[in-house]
C-alpha cells in the first residue's frame, strides 16, 4: 500500500542557510553539557507556554502542554540562530525561525503538540509503507543512535536539535543492591550537536536535568540564552 502522509522524518535535515552541504559543520568541535532545571523554573517554563494562547498552529491546544512541550519549546529559540529543525523520531514540526522568536512560547509548544499528536496508528503504518517502498534503506537510518555508523547517512547536527524526553522514565526506583542511583544519563551523545535528552532529577524534586550536546563555539551562548529567558 502506498504512503497516506508525506514523511519529511526520512528526508535530509535542513541545512545552515547559504550551504549547499554539512562538511563544515561536520568538522567544527563539539562539547556536552548538564544543565539542570528547578522545579519552580519548569513550572514557570509552563505557565508561560500556557497563559498566552496561539492560534497559528494547525491543532488549537485542548489540554495545557507538558513539561516536556515548554522544556522542549524553551530549548528550541536559545540561542537566537540556531533552530532549524526539531526532530522527535519519526516526526517532524516545520517552522520559521523567526515566528518562533517573534510569537509567545505557545507557538513553539503548539507546533511540538501537533508533531507529537500525528504520531498516529494510521501515520506509523504510512511510515512503514514508506519504508517498504525504498530500494535503499540505508539512506533512512538517521536515528539519534547511530553511534555504529563511522559516516551516518544524514547529519542531524546544526542547524536541527533532536530533543528526547526521558522525563517520566523510572529510572531513580531501580535499585541493584548498592542503593539508589546518583545519577542516571544517556551512554552516548554522538559526535553530532543538537543532541539533548531532558530527564527527572534524582533529587525527585519536580526539577528536570537536560544533557545535550552543542557546538563548542555555541554552547557559552546556548546556556546564556536558555537561562537568560527563563520565568
Amino acid at each position: 500500500m502506498p504512503p497516506r502522509f508525506e514523511h519529511i522524518e526520512f528526508t535530509k535535515p535542513p541545512l545552515r542557510l547559504g550551504h549547499t552541504d554539512a562538511k563544515e559543520e561536520k568538522k567544527k568541535e563539539t562539547c556536552v553539557a548538564i544543565l539542570e532545571v528547578t522545579k519552580e523554573q519548569v513550572e514557570g517554563l509552563r505557565k508561560k507556554a500556557n497563559e498566552i494562547p496561539c492560534q497559528d498552529v494547525e491543532m488549537v491546544s485542548t489540554r495545557p502542554y507538558s513539561r516536556y512541550e515548554a522544556i522542549a519549546s524553551h530549548l528550541s529559540v536559545s540561542p537566537p540562530g540556531y533552530f532549524g529543525n526539531t526532530v522527535l523520531q519519526t516526526i517532524t514540526s516545520k517552522c520559521i525561525h523567526g515566528d518562533l522568536l517573534a510569537k509567545p512560547l505557545s507557538y513553539a509548544a503548539g507546533k511540538l503538540r501537533e508533531a507529537i499528536e500525528r504520531m498516529t496508528d494510521e501515520y506509523i503504518r504510512s511510515a512503514l509503507d514508506f519504508i517498504a517502498s525504498q530500494k535503499d534503506v540505508g539512506a533512512l537510518r538517521c536515528g539519534l543512535h547511530n553511534g555504529a555508523h563511522t559516516n551516518p547517512p544524514n547529519y542531524l547536527g546544526n542547524p536541527n536539535a533532536s530533543i528526547i524526553s526521558w522525563i517520566n522514565l523510572p529510572f531513580y526506583g531501580m535499585d541493584y543492591g548498592w542503593g539508589k542511583p546518583i545519577y542516571v544519563g544517556p551512554a552516548l551523545l554522538n559526535d553530532d550537536d543538537g543532541k539533548t535528552y531532558i530527564m527527572s532529577s534524582p533529587a525527585a524534586d519536580g526539577s528536570l536535568i537536560i544533557a545535550l550536546r552543542l557546538q563548542t563555539e555555541c554552547m557559552n551562548s546556548f546556556k546564556k540564552f536558555f537561562y537568560e529567558d527563563m520565568p
